[in-house]
């Protein structure tokens, strides 16, 4: 069964982050040549995280329009609110780190500076088809800002009858927007990664999210379907996802591909919310994956650093790629561990100040 509705916390979501962190972590610290680097892990955590930013938004603002409705106060209230409570959690770490890399001029970031500081930076990696080394995971910060700017006006003021039928249409706008842009680029392969990293494409994602927010908030006989279905969808997801790894980039590969995966990411955020149990629960509800959760931001927003910055300690680097990938996940976390503390834990906490009613 799944919690109540007014429930504010699901531990186990902090630590499937704690897991899209660790696959991002996989596709840049670990190379190809390795066998098990068949699989997307990079997307496929991304976009777990981009689902569930979608559910949990879309689930915070609903709960503020109801409230709002039910006190006969302005939706610009939440609106407000909800605009600064965002600053409040990823501004700071963020334009600390940018510009700490542009005193050094970390890959040139002076000549694009703009990009991040607007946080534009998939649009400028779409634009010139190539990426910018260790800035160029920032894309998904763009992406997520984007989302933040537009999402409240379409869950706080679309009437509510509308409502689904909007969350229905956006989810649709992602695979139909990749395929036109994918036959646009007259179907390059090579095209088909920079289309994925603009904001429209990656609607569907948020969407399926957003639809799990509406379903537990106003209609949980959707809930009642996903259960029945679910075991379906997902295995016939995820032989789609076989089938498109194992061939050629194309038009429907462009069009589902990310749509399976957020279709996954969808029942395993709703398994999660009833919470998992056998050898999983013992994973998703292990206190340190619960704490690498909390601390995901910085964790990737960090991530593409660590290479770099070992190499400036002048700390050997191992040859076993193990041992490697462990080093730098301890200097990755105590770095992390350190940004929360000092600065996003009390950003966080200044948020009190500024509750939705």
């Amino acid at each position: 069964m799944i919690p109540d509705k007014d429930t504010d916390y699901f531990p186990q979501l902090d630590a499937l982050r704690a897991i899209a962190v660790f696959f991002v972590l996989l596709e840049h610290w670990v190379p190809g040549t390795y066998w098990f680097k068949i699989f997307p892990y990079g997307m496929a955590g991304v976009t777990l995280f981009f689902v569930l930013s979608g559910f949990l938004i879309s689930r915070i603002l609903l709960r503020s329009r109801i409230k709002s409705e039910s006190l006969n106060q302005s939706k610009f209230h939440s609106l407000k609110q909800f605009y600064i409570r965002r600053t409040l959690r990823i501004f700071p770490i963020y334009y600390i780190t940018i510009f700490i890399l542009l005193i050094f001029n970390t890959n040139n970031i002076r000549q694009i500076f703009f990009w991040f500081l607007t946080y534009t930076s998939n649009i400028y990696f779409y634009l010139i088809q190539n990426w910018a080394g260790s800035l160029s995971h920032l894309w998904t910060l763009a992406v997520e800002e984007q989302f933040y700017i537009i999402w409240p006006f379409i869950i706080l003021f679309i009437p509510k009858r509308f409502l689904f039928r909007t969350i229905i249409l956006i989810i649709s706008t992602g695979p139909v927007f990749r395929t036109v842009l994918f036959l646009f680029s007259n179907g390059s392969p090579a095209a088909s990664d920079f289309i994925h990293i603009l904001t429209p494409s990656c609607m569907d994602s948020f969407g399926l999210g957003a639809l799990l927010a509406y379903s537990m908030t106003f209609n949980f006989k959707i809930i009642d379907l996903m259960k029945i279905i679910q075991n379906k969808i997902c295995i016939g997801s995820f032989i789609l996802i076989i089938i498109f790894l194992l061939t050629e980039v194309n038009s429907l590969s462009v069009f589902l591909f990310r749509t399976c995966i957020s279709v996954l990411s969808l029942f395993i955020i709703l398994k999660a919310l009833t919470g998992f149990k056998g050898t999983l629960r013992y994973i998703l509800d292990n206190k340190f994956f619960i704490y690498l959760g909390k601390i995901s931001y910085g964790l990737y927003l960090f991530h593409n650093f660590i290479p770099s910055l070992w190499n400036l300690l002048k700390l050997s680097v191992p040859e076993n790629m193990f041992l490697k990938f462990i080093s730098y996940s301890l200097l990755l976390i105590a770095i992390s561990s350190v940004s929360w503390y000092l600065i996003e834990k009390p950003a966080n906490g200044l948020k009190k100040h500024f509750s939705y009613n």
